[in-house]
């Protein structure tokens, strides 16, 4: 300790060796490398794809794509987000065929009006789990978790 003003000694480095980064104190990240390397960052991506695909399809298969192959290598609570992500895709794909097929008697006419409504559901409450850091509780349902 310096006795004059109460800091610490600056430490005294090599020549030739670098400082530690010093993080910033806003709880930022230094680097895109420091943002892909948070474990919330894949399924936060993969919700925001999929919520972007309410309104044009597409993103949810790239969405799909990194659910399938972050989930490998995700934590346990977090592979249920990943199940549920996966889930989502399938489910709505099955309630579309299902509900094309039967819309001659008028059920489809149904399921094609309540599918936005359940998939807008699925992405919001499964999103809030995770911005509360909580597993989705039943990840194979076909409902809401």
């Amino acid at each position: 300790m310096n006795a004059a003003n109460g800091q610490p000694e600056p430490e005294i480095l090599p020549p030739g060796t670098d400082p530690k980064p010093q993080r910033p104190q806003s709880g930022g990240f230094d680097d895109l490398s420091d943002a892909f390397s948070h474990p919330l960052t894949m399924p936060r991506l993969t919700y925001a794809l999929y919520a972007i695909a309410s309104i044009s399809g597409f993103p949810m298969l790239i969405g799909l794509i990194l659910a399938y192959v972050a989930r490998s290598e995700a934590p346990a609570w977090l592979h249920g987000h990943y199940t549920f992500l996966i889930g989502t895709f399938w489910g709505g794909l099955l309630l579309i065929l299902v509900g094309v097929l039967t819309w001659i008697f008028g059920i489809g006419m149904f399921l094609l009006w309540v599918l936005p409504l359940w998939y807008v559901i699925r992405i919001v409450r499964g999103w809030v789990l995770l911005e509360n850091r909580q597993p989705v509780p039943n990840p194979g349902s076909l409902l809401f978790g």
